[in-house]
């Protein structure tokens, strides 16, 4: 009879239904953030990393970290590590270092997640990445220049309350090397273009009064190369500010920023 009861009862217990699936597992995909960037930083302090400055958003952490010669900036989100720049770095032999920028931080599409600057310090210079981070974790590119305003783009500013910021190019075949400018652009829609609004004249007519003096100093000393230089970046902002604003559509492919 005891047997009989004991087979009765797991009968009992096998037939009790299976406990209802929540719908709303199947929607938390992905990780937690905070917990993967812990991992992720334990991981690189155990490689002899030491652990810079850290970001925690809402919905991703980033971080830089720093070994001897060696740097890093990673990103962290639901869909765990989601982009990591690192130096050195065979693709861009030019980079020398690389950290997060500092604050303010800008919100290109002002959805309340503030977006993710990192500074490339290269050897006569430090060019600005800049990233925006969706609610799916996914990395894209804010900003990326016109091949048309000329070579080797730098983002040297960025304006944390406005999307606008100050861009640095090497100018296309000059006489000599080194010939580079600096101006403002802008977003426009869902495009970037050089910066023509009137507060963004003084900066054009900055640049163009210095380096005529510029070119008045070098002709004075007999300077002939730098006169050549200045000359050619002359050149090459009347063109630009004279020019047709050239449209160029915002970036969305997550690639790495510039």
């Amino acid at each position: 009879m005891r047997c009989l009861i004991l087979c009765c009862a797991c009968l009992v217990a096998c037939a009790q239904p299976e406990p209802v699936q929540d719908p709303l597992d199947y929607l938390r995909l992905g990780v937690d953030p905070r917990a993967e960037a812990d991992a992720v930083i334990e991981d690189l302090r155990v490689h002899g990393f030491t652990i810079g400055r850290r970001i925690d958003e809402r919905d991703f952490v980033a971080f830089d970290a720093v070994r001897g010669p060696d740097s890093t900036v990673r990103v962290v989100t639901a869909r765990g590590p989601s982009l990591s720049i690192q130096v050195p770095d065979a693709r861009w032999p030019e980079r020398l270092w690389v950290e997060l920028g500092p604050d303010p931080r800008p919100d290109f599409d002002r959805d309340g997640r503030h977006d993710v600057v990192v500074a490339i310090r290269e050897r006569e210079r430090t060019c600005l990445a800049w990233a925006q981070i969706d609610a799916d974790g996914y990395v894209s590119e804010v900003f990326r220049s016109s091949a048309e305003w000329g070579e080797s783009p730098c983002v040297i500013e960025i304006d944390p309350s406005w999307p606008r910021l100050l861009l640095e190019v090497t100018v296309p075949d000059p006489p000599v090397p080194d010939a580079r400018v600096q101006f403002p652009v802008r977003a426009n829609a869902r495009s970037w273009v050089l910066d023509d609004s009137p507060s963004a004249g003084a900066r054009w007519d900055h640049e163009i009064e210095r380096r005529k003096q510029a070119l008045e100093d070098a002709e004075v000393r007999g300077d002939l190369p730098a006169a050549d230089r200045v000359e050619a970046e002359l050149a090459w902002l009347e063109r630009l500010r004279k020019a047709k604003e050239p449209v160029l559509e915002a970036t969305g492919d997550g690639e790495e920023a510039r």
